[in-house]
């Protein structure tokens, strides 16, 4: 009941997707969990969207802490190696940075505040001049290997791609192995919230290479997850080798993801149908009885969605977005008794 009560409400969306202006959406966020986040917070400055993302992912990171601490060794282990999603999303920014040019001074401010959940120091890699270097520097920790396997086709090709889909499927192998530290139940339920996880991102990331990249079959193998129900090579193999985007779901299983996604005629009708799955699996491992693994872990992930969701409506208000079209990007969150 503590970590539902920090999540938003249906009426807190309803709330805030009628916010007149950015004032009255802060004034309103300042009232839930995020008060603390936002306090003394003036946001009339042209730094204000980076400043709000700052803000919130300050209080994600805080919730991680606060979640770690309050579980056993093994448990607060397993909830370090899932926040690795964040570190590696920063490591992300490093290397686009290095990439563009980018000066460090601007960089800083795309950075999420992980400093307690690494020991990575995120402002001196943006000072490493090239993509080799930060390879080179990174060689002894848990994330050279990510990057030393990628780094030949990045100094081939000059694209980014290859470093970041190393990082993506490397913290995802790490969280898979963060499991084995837990108990025979919290393994079976992580197992199972994972396996979803990854069937998710392989139909998207699969979805996203043949449809918006144009990606060969054999190139699109390669960058699938090898976890979840459709991680077995058959099931890879039909997802990569599909001509099309309906071909490629109908060659899913019929439970859950063909039902799921029946009618969808485009990759935004994927990502939505997917995302509001998720959201609901996570939704059913929350009302489960307490003392188990499920419960703060779909805390945080859900935690992460809401802020996704925030960071979206109150980048729609400043662009003056009517609240009609703002409520059609939220991320599976229920107002009322509809998903919004």
């Amino acid at each position: 009941m503590a970590l539902k009560s920090l999540l938003l409400t249906s009426e807190d969306y309803y709330f805030l997707l009628r916010s007149p202006d950015p004032d009255d959406f802060l004034r309103y966020l300042t009232t839930t969990a995020y008060g603390e986040s936002l306090s003394g917070w003036d946001w009339h400055t042209v730094e204000a969207e980076s400043e709000f993302n700052q803000h919130l992912y300050s209080e994600l990171a805080r919730n991680f802490q606060k979640v770690g601490r309050g579980l056993k060794k093994r448990e607060g282990l397993f909830i370090r190696s899932l926040a690795q999603r964040l570190v590696g999303e920063n490591l992300k920014v490093v290397l686009r940075s290095i990439h563009r040019g980018l000066p460090p001074d601007r960089a800083l401010n795309l950075l999420l505040p992980v400093e307690k959940l690494s020991s990575l120091n995120f402002r001196e890699l943006l000072n490493i001049g090239s993509i080799r270097a930060l390879a080179d520097y990174l060689a002894r920790t848990p994330w050279g290997p990510p990057l030393a396997r990628a780094l030949p086709r990045y100094l081939r090709e000059h694209s980014l791609f290859p470093l970041e889909m190393s990082i993506d499927l490397w913290v995802f192998d790490c969280i898979l192995q963060g499991r084995h530290s837990l108990s025979r139940r919290d393994r079976r339920l992580t197992g199972q919230l994972l396996g979803i996880m990854a069937d998710i991102n392989n139909i998207i990331w699969a979805a996203r290479f043949k449809e918006i990249y144009g990606f060969p079959g054999e190139e699109i193998y390669q960058y699938l997850l090898g976890a979840g129900s459709l991680g077995e090579p058959r099931r890879r193999h039909d997802l990569a080798f599909a001509p099309n985007l309906a071909v490629m779901i109908d060659r899913l299983p019929r439970r859950p993801y063909g039902e799921v996604l029946k009618g969808a005629m485009d990759l935004a009708a994927v990502e939505e149908g997917l995302t509001h799955y998720w959201v609901k699996t996570l939704e059913k491992v929350l009302i489960l009885p307490p003392f188990q693994i499920g419960l703060p872990i779909t805390f945080l992930l859900l935690k992460e969605l809401e802020i996704h969701n925030l960071i979206t409506l109150f980048t729609g208000l400043i662009l003056k977005i009517p609240s009609d079209r703002l409520s059609q990007l939220i991320l599976g969150k229920a107002a009322g008794s509809r998903y919004v």
